[in-house]
């Protein structure tokens, strides 16, 4: 309802338009009269409907027939108001296949939603033709040029018209859409050339991420991830410290003289406490990258050079009325806006140059390209334009400085400059041999990837000035329309090529001569300048003739500064333009010359004569385009938009060529601190988290090299008194820095900590660890006795499946009597009578064993349960011979026997490893065997076990001890 009854006031209903198509009612009551009254939704809109009317029904006509659409068109699919929308409704005789009623309502295109009478009338009567919907579209620009509302939301300084152009055309896309819809409801046959095909919704893309597995890498979400989607983390504006909040007040024209700044209005506003201005700098008045070029604030009598320049702070009690008091501060400007260059085009005619980034200029000689020009087969020239983009930071530039003892200050902000950013604040508080007095400190950034960098000193260094006058804590942050008019984006850029080639499709020279946008200052235009020309030959032999000038222009918009992809997508821009309309001018695909003139490993050398040693650009192109189908996906586009008229599909490849390196101050340092307490890690870096990730990496780092959990490692903020010099985070380096940084760091630890971890391993092998808490304590002992019953029931069930064989007193006589024999016959061996050890005995055995003379040991005893051995104390020389002895924990028995050491025969037991046996009697002959193994109470002992079967071996469990 509400949407319903604002319409009345211009607002740019969705709903409206597709109501008055559908011939809705609406029926309403007023305060002078109960009576309900219904009007048409075309009257409601009229004024029929009084502004005290209280809507209580709307009703929508219900139709068996008819075709019925709604369309509308916006920058986004949802939350975006609509650049136009439509709602359409015919209804088509089945015999005649005539329009009998129709209805076309147009909305945010003139004042208000409203239907085309002109368009409606020219539709009733006809079909569903091509004759008939040119005659509506005639209708409906009859009825709508002469009241086309331009919407000023989208014009620009560089795109003065807008969107305006393209609105006008919406109405009759919609309606062509609607009849191609309309045919098809109606069974009507579509022209094959007037076709749009099936109109079906696009599905949702699915797909499948793989990552690749390496030797301590393991996928982890960042640190702060649950933080940041909870809204728990906290940014500059989080500070927990009581403090003022201040308010930029920023000049609105681009050029100009300031003669007077009247704050008298504002000082005398609520919970104002002071309008800072240039007047209240103790050192330099110089906020920017060019020292000089930038004021902080635009002082009385200087010069404005742009619109969105600071030229003072109001500080109050509350970011509201810091805010409303703003608005007071009344500002004397001479000659405003006079000889403003406020687009290229205006700066490439004035000649307005950056004068330390007037040319950049890569390649080979300009003659000696010419001159490759003037002998090629062909010749084309073109231009082209880039334009600018801004950033849009979900946090934008803040600050708050907080004073400290000795005239110093701690400074948190949003930056990715924390020392570049620590280096103007001090020159600007005058702290002039002093500057580690200020401490700048960022937890993090909250998005920007460019803007943080320069841009974030001129908001930091106010705050600082303001805390330093007024001796307290002071908060400053840029709404979004500050943030919009006073911080610059990305540079806009025009570019002039000539390029020549073969019929073939080679490259043969190029001259382009380009012209960037650096706003009213330099920045780091200097640094861009180069990046683009660095990245206009990309991959491209360009048949080793190349040029590129690129000239830095001077304008008086705000200045443009780094953005992510650093000058890198407008030279890759102007290179495929180059590339497209060669292939254009050729009747090849772009495909086709991209691949012809790649660079390959033998001549991968840049126009600046730069050796790409790991260079494999081309064979990554010819994979991608063999593993994506790329020529059978080709042939289907082709066949596609040869049987489809309006609706056109495209396929396309582009090689990518970045320069990635240590750039100019990317670098960093790091501190690895280890707690003694309890083994927890603390890591200071000079990196700044913009939401690349770079804490999470760095203590995946620090975790991995020092071998403690991802846990205990805590990244604390980046600070300048804790790590200094580093002076900014870009570059797309300076995470890989940080964590190499880290990882000496933790190898240094690890040298330094080796003796101690030593010495505890030692310990620990010795001593049993002692818990320090009775929960540990309490845990273990119930895991003990876990485990002592899940043996015992284990033991059960083995000792349940073994069924013993009986054995007769004879047997034991039989046995008892062969031990004795073989007892004698080692005695009288050894010619003498004197005693034997049982070490000794045993390697006797062992060798009698393997000369199969069948020594014993030593005289056995026979237990009452059949189980005959002997005793060896020595057990030292265990492994003597090649054979490890094993503990039996419990009572065993034999299930089967395995090859063991030197040949002989292992048994393995369920409860326990024989590891030696001293061979096998017959066992038709003797009925038993004898083995070797060590007994729980650690002797070890020589048995002799009854037989009951050939291949098992002994079935005989021994008693318990």
């Amino acid at each position: 309802a509400g949407n319903i009854m604002i319409t009345r006031t211009g607002f740019p209903s969705d709903l409206f338009p597709a109501l008055l198509a559908a011939d809705a009612t609406v029926s309403f009551v007023t305060d002078s009269s109960s009576n309900v009254q219904t009007v048409s939704i075309g009257d409601c809109k009229q004024g029929h409907v009084p502004m005290n009317a209280l809507l209580t029904k709307l009703s929508i006509p219900l139709r068996s027939t008819g075709t019925y659409r709604y369309y509308r068109v916006a920058q986004r699919k949802w939350l975006a108001q609509a650049f136009v929308n439509a709602g359409f409704r015919v209804d088509v005789d089945p015999v005649s296949k005539k329009i009998s009623d129709a209805r076309v309502a147009i909305g945010c295109y003139a004042m208000g939603p409203k239907r085309s009478p002109t368009a409606e009338e020219a539709l009733v009567g006809g079909h569903l033709d091509s004759e008939t919907l040119q005659r509506a579209i005639a209708g409906l620009h009859k009825d709508f040029d002469d009241e086309f509302m331009s919407d000023a939301q989208y014009k620009t300084v560089e795109n003065p018209k807008g969107k305006d152009d393209y609105r006008r055309t919406l109405p009759d896309a919609f309606l062509f859409k609607f009849f191609q819809e309309a045919q098809a409801a109606n069974g009507i046959k579509q022209h094959a050339a007037g076709s749009l095909g099936t109109m079906k919704p696009l599905p949702l893309k699915r797909g499948v991420l793989k990552f690749e597995e390496q030797p301590g890498r393991g996928d982890h979400a960042q640190l702060s991830a649950k933080g940041l989607t909870t809204g728990a983390v906290r940014y500059t504006d989080d500070t927990r410290v009581p403090s003022l909040y201040g308010y930029l007040v920023l000049t609105q024209c681009c050029t100009g003289t300031l003669r007077k700044i009247d704050a008298s209005a504002a000082l005398q506003a609520e919970g104002v406490q002071d309008v800072i201005t240039a007047a209240d700098i103790q050192g330099q008045n110089s906020a920017g990258f060019v020292p000089g070029e930038e004021p902080l604030f635009v002082p009385e009598g200087g010069e404005i050079f742009t619109s969105g320049q600071q030229v003072a702070l109001v500080v109050a009690t509350s970011y509201r009325l810091a805010k409303k008091a703003a608005g007071l501060v009344k500002l004397e400007v001479e000659n405003a806006n006079k000889g403003a260059i406020v687009s290229l085009d205006q700066a490439i005619a004035a000649d307005s140059k950056l004068g330390g980034a007037a040319l950049t200029s890569i390649g080979a000689g300009k003659e000696e390209v010419e001159a490759a020009l003037m002998a090629s087969e062909r010749v084309i020239e073109g231009s082209t334009y880039v334009i600018g983009q801004h950033a849009f930071p979900m946090e934008k530039q803040s600050a708050c400085a907080v004073p400290e003892e000795r005239g110093g200050l701690t400074l948190h902000t949003s930056t990715q400059a924390p020392d570049f950013c620590r280096a103007i604040t001090a020159g600007i508080l005058g702290l002039h041999g002093k500057g580690s007095l200020l401490v700048v400190k960022s937890t993090r950034a909250g998005g920007g990837f460019g803007p943080k960098n320069s841009r974030s000193v001129p908001v930091a260094a106010a705050a600082a000035v303001a805390a330093n006058k007024l001796d307290r804590a002071v908060k400053v942050q840029l709404d979004a329309s500050q943030e919009h008019s006073a911080i610059g984006g990305r540079h806009a850029f025009k570019a002039n090529y000539r390029v020549g080639f073969s019929s073939d499709g080679s490259l043969t020279a190029c001259c382009v001569e380009a012209w960037g946008n650096g706003g009213c200052t330099h920045d780091f235009s200097g640094f861009l300048f180069l990046e683009v020309a660095e990245a206009v030959p990309s991959v491209y032999g360009w048949g080793g003739k190349f040029h590129i000038d690129v000239h830095g222009m001077k304008t008086n918009l705000p200045s443009n500064t780094a953005v992510r992809s650093f000058g890198n997508p407008q030279g890759m821009f102007i290179t495929e333009t180059i590339i497209e309309d060669v292939a254009t001018a050729l009747g090849k695909p772009a495909e086709e010359i991209r691949t012809k003139n790649m660079l390959t490993k033998s001549n991968a050398i840049t126009p600046w004569k730069q050796s790409m040693d790991f260079y494999n650009a081309d064979a990554l192109f010819e994979k991608v385009r063999s593993d994506a189908r790329f020529a059978q996906r080709s042939e289907e586009v082709e066949r596609f938009n040869a049987e489809s008229r309006w609706r056109k599909r495209g396929i396309s490849m582009v090689p990518l060529c970045y320069g990635h390196s240590y750039v100019y101050a990317a670098g960093t340092g790091a501190l690895v601190n280890v707690h003694s307490s309890d083994g927890s890690v603390t890591v200071h870096h000079g990196g700044c988290e913009i939401g690349q990730g770079i804490h999470t990496k760095v203590a995946q780092v620090v975790a991995l090299t020092l071998g403690c959990d991802l846990e205990a490692v805590r990244v604390a903020d980046t600070s300048t008194e804790v790590i200094p010099n580093m002076r900014f985070t870009g570059g797309s380096i300076t995470s890989e820095v940080a964590c190499e940084a880290a990882r000496r760091a933790c190898l240094e630890l690890n040298r330094t900590l080796e003796p101690h971890r030593k010495f505890l391993r030692e310990k620990k092998a010795k001593e049993a660890p002692k818990a320090d808490l009775v929960d540990s304590l309490l845990m273990r002992e119930k895991e003990k006795q876990q485990q002592e019953e899940l043996q015992k029931q284990q033991e059960a069930e083995k000792a349940a499946k073994a069924v013993p064989e009986p054995i007769s007193a004879g047997e034991l006589e039989d046995a008892a009597r062969e031990l004795e024999e073989m007892q004698k016959l080692h005695s009288s061996k050894a010619g003498q009578k004197k005693e034997v050890s049982e070490l000794e005995m045993l390697k006797g055995a062992r060798k009698a064993d393997s000369e199969d003379e069948g020594e014993a040991i030593a005289m056995p005893t026979v237990s009452p349960e059949g189980y005959v051995y002997a005793t060896v104390d020595q057990l030292d020389e265990g492994a003597e011979g090649g054979l490890q002895y094993q503990v039996v924990h419990k009572p065993f028995v034999a299930v089967r026997h395995l090859p063991g050491p030197k040949g002989k025969v292992v048994n393995s037991l369920e409860y326990g490893t024989f590891v030696d046996t001293f061979g096998w009697d017959d066992p038709k002959k003797k009925k038993y065997r004898k083995m070797f193994c060590r007994m729980p109470n650690g002797r070890i002992v020589v048995a002799w076990i009854m037989a009951s079967h050939p291949e098992l071996g002994p079935l005989v469990e021994p008693a318990a001890g």
